[in-house]
């Protein structure tokens, strides 16, 4: 049984954003592109959103876990020696931290999905709220929310990562931006389906 430490490579920038460790490289890999809720989800969510598909490349293979993960660490901690921005945990001071960059993001995924919305013909249309759909602005891709009862597919498919990790709905409700009884309110009616 052999251990893989590997890095994921942004195509648009040719540099790794993420280093890791796994005893099954082929099933890692399916689960990095099926998209986590884990900063590094976010950032290959943007890069699939902007046509591009990550690279994945092994950096050294061991027999046992132990070293493994040393080898994790030590190309984490060269890679942030050279400047390079990881998002590994280990790349955070704490919590704060991690927060405020998960928030960034989402962010800039949401922009990039309303660009390409935009992009494609598509223009601003009424809502069944009434509300007006958001349009990027010319200073900063800024964007209303939408009727508190419509929850768009990505935070559907976020909250049923979220569920299935087993998270509660308070911690779900801050990580997605909305009232704790709006999450409860979806949990159960996805249980009801």
């Amino acid at each position: 049984m052999s251990y893989t430490v590997y890095a994921i490579i942004d195509p648009r920038s040719q540099r790794p954003f993420y280093v890791g460790e796994t005893r099954a490289f082929a099933r890692r890999c399916r689960e990095h592109l099926e998209g986590t809720d884990q900063i590094s989800g976010l950032v290959i969510r943007q890069i699939i959103e902007n046509g591009f598909v990550p690279h994945f490349v092994v950096l050294e293979m061991h027999a046992d876990e132990e070293t493994a993960l040393r080898a994790e660490i030590f190309w984490i901690e060269t890679m942030l020696g050279r400047a390079i921005a990881l998002v590994n945990s280990q790349a955070f001071s704490g919590f704060r931290e991690r927060s405020a960059r998960r928030r960034s993001e989402t962010s800039k995924l949401e922009t990039m999905q309303r660009l390409r919305t935009v992009a494609n013909g598509r223009t601003a249309k009424r809502t069944s709220a009434g509300r007006q759909a958001a349009l990027p602005s010319a200073r900063g891709a800024t964007a209303t929310r939408p009727a508190p009862d419509h929850w768009q597919p990505a935070e559907l498919k976020r909250l049923d990562g979220m569920r299935r990790h087993g998270m509660d709905a308070k911690t779900m409700a801050k990580m997605l931006g909305r009232p704790v009884r709006q999450v409860r309110a979806r949990l159960a009616e996805t249980r009801s389906t």
